[in-house]
């Protein structure tokens, strides 16, 4: 009886050790191959499209920034703002890949300025003003800050209050 005990720890102890390397292993190899397939990083690459993008034409070829996520001001300077989620998408002459470079480098300090222009405004502000208004406004200072091109158009695929 205590052989038969013995033989069947070494088996169990020899399953668990099997199934714990497995384990690791698997671990150690899911962490070393791990891919950021994010939906922005995809649409990069050209291996997914947007389906909220707007057509490129001959004319016009758009670029995406992301989704910004942004806390407008507070109704009273004690109160915080809402989350607002946006979808920018800078409308630029097509094939022009020197602007589309300049837009790329810039992207940071353009999400800046649509950080700046969001956050300055009340929920309450951004209702009243027109979308035409808001785009003219954001267009001219992305334009100020580019030397090498003008973007056309800004375009919006997500436009929402967070409550």
């Amino acid at each position: 009886m205590p052989d038969e005990r013995r033989l069947l720890n070494k088996i169990l102890t020899g399953i668990i050790i099997f199934l714990v390397v497995v384990i690791i292993s698997g671990t150690v190899f899911g962490l070393l191959n791990k891919k950021n397939n994010t939906p922005e990083i995809l649409i990069s690459q050209g291996k997914a499209e947007s389906l909220m993008a707007p057509a490129d034409t001959a004319e016009v070829t758009y670029f995406e920034l992301g989704t910004l996520r942004i806390s407008t001001a507070g109704e009273k300077s004690e109160e915080s703002g809402t989350i607002m989620v946006l979808s920018p998408w800078l409308a630029y002459p097509a094939g022009d890949t020197i602007l589309f470079e300049e837009i790329s480098r810039k992207s940071g300090a353009i999400k800046g300025i649509f950080q700046a222009y969001f956050s300055a405004r009340t929920k309450n502000q951004l209702l009243t003003e027109t979308e035409e208004h808001i785009e003219a406004v954001i267009k001219d200072e992305i334009n100020a800050d580019l030397a090498l091109g003008k973007i056309s158009d800004i375009y919006f695929t997500d436009y929402l209050f967070l409550e």
